[in-house]
């Protein structure tokens, strides 16, 4: 039953929308592009009507998406009926002499164009009001919530947090000044020791009277030391 009911109201669409094709076409200037026009009109009126409607029946993923499917769906219907109107008092034999009412007149001058600019508008705020993009707007503002947070406690505690971070910054000032000290000592000239191996034994440099050093093991001063005690 539910595909009959839709096939009727395709086909009663399909009238309005000659009806709306044709009033359309006959306001336009002549040419190419009015017969273009006209049919891109149909989007904002049967057309729109027919895709918002299934819209609000199944793929509505929130209230506000259903919402604005509904809206939209009553509006496009309502300038369908609007031209499909004013197309048939133009085209009506029944009467002659007879004109479009002003107030008719009036909405279809400035109603139609306001339809159009509903359904750009509709379908934006429609792409807005997301499932999905409604959770990441909400994890986002709960990101900005928690950093105005955390930069208020900041400021609030800035004397308790600097006396709790002083000796840890301390420490890394004198690390780095003396890695830095280290460094510029290891590039001077001789500076580096000469290394030792395993077994070996560093000399002590003893000052010689020419003002020259001597280098003495440790083996020799212990037998220097013992023959003074002799």
């Amino acid at each position: 039953m539910r595909w009959i009911i839709r096939g009727y109201a395709m086909v009663l669409l399909a009238y309005t929308g000659w009806r709306t094709y044709d009033f359309m076409i006959n306001q336009l200037p002549a040419g190419d592009a009015s017969s273009w026009l006209a049919l891109l009109f149909l989007f904002a009126t049967e057309a729109g009507l027919i895709l918002w409607h299934e819209v609000s029946m199944s793929h509505s993923t929130t209230r506000e998406q259903q919402a604005i499917a509904t809206t939209l769906t009553w509006v496009d219907l309502l300038g369908s009926l609007a031209a499909g109107i004013a197309d048939m008092i133009l085209r009506q034999t029944l009467r002659e002499g007879y004109a479009i009412p002003p107030t008719l007149l009036t909405f279809l001058i400035y109603g139609l164009p306001v339809i159009v600019a509903l359904n750009v508008a509709g379908a934006l705020l429609f792409l807005s009001n997301d499932a999905e993009l409604q959770v990441d707007r909400a994890k986002k503002q709960l990101r900005f919530e928690i950093t105005r947070q955390a930069l208020r406690e900041l400021r609030d505690n800035q004397g308790s947090i600097a006396e709790g971070m002083k000796k840890d910054i301390y420490r890394q000032m004198r690390d780095d000044v003396t890695g830095k000290l280290a460094k510029e000592y290891l590039r001077t000239p001789g500076a580096a020791a000469e290394p030792i191996h395993a077994g070996q034994e560093r000399a002590a440099v003893k000052p010689g009277r020419n003002g020259h050093g001597e280098s003495i093991y440790p083996a020799e001063a212990d037998q220097v030391r013992i023959s003074k005690n002799e």
